[in-house]
């Protein structure tokens, strides 16, 4: 495996008035027609005390917008780490000729609450989720830094 040295470009604190919006894409491998991009998002600051809350907030628009989609999973989990998550597939027909997986995972960890999400073909479902899991728990605590009190 590729290890890329660890270095984060910006080393900052931000004033009390703003906030760190910052989506995280890490490129997947090529397999078949679909892009395999595993984003990630934090949310520094939760409005909600669980992860049933949480996850429902990040997927009731998910729902609504995409018409013709077909929930195949959505439930909650515990990381191999302890850390409370659920986790949302479903599947979506853009087009005829094309069908599209999509995986959410949703963890709430040091009161910050993290989505994950990436798009899958069948088989690459098959091939990835596994990896996507793998990177999720080797992510989780580490990409970021506990909320200070201003």
């Amino acid at each position: 495996m590729n290890k890329e040295p660890d270095f984060n470009p910006f080393d900052f604190d931000l004033p009390s008035d703003w906030q760190d919006q910052t989506v995280y894409v890490f490129r997947g491998p090529d397999i078949g027609e679909v892009e395999h991009r595993l984003m990630v998002t934090v949310d520094r600051h939760l409005q909600h005390d669980n992860i049933t809350d949480f996850s429902k907030e990040k997927t009731a628009p998910i729902i609504d917008s995409l018409a013709g989609l077909e929930v195949i999973r959505d439930e909650e989990i515990t990381l191999e780490n302890g850390h409370p998550a659920s986790e949302f597939v479903c599947k979506w027909i853009p087009t005829d000729e094309k069908i599209i997986f999509k995986k959410y995972v949703f963890v709430m960890c040091h009161g910050m609450g993290f989505m994950f999400f990436c798009d899958f073909s069948k088989k690459s479902m098959k091939m990835l989720g596994g990896q996507m899991n793998d990177i999720i728990e080797s992510l989780l605590p580490g990409t970021f830094q506990p909320i200070e009190d201003d």
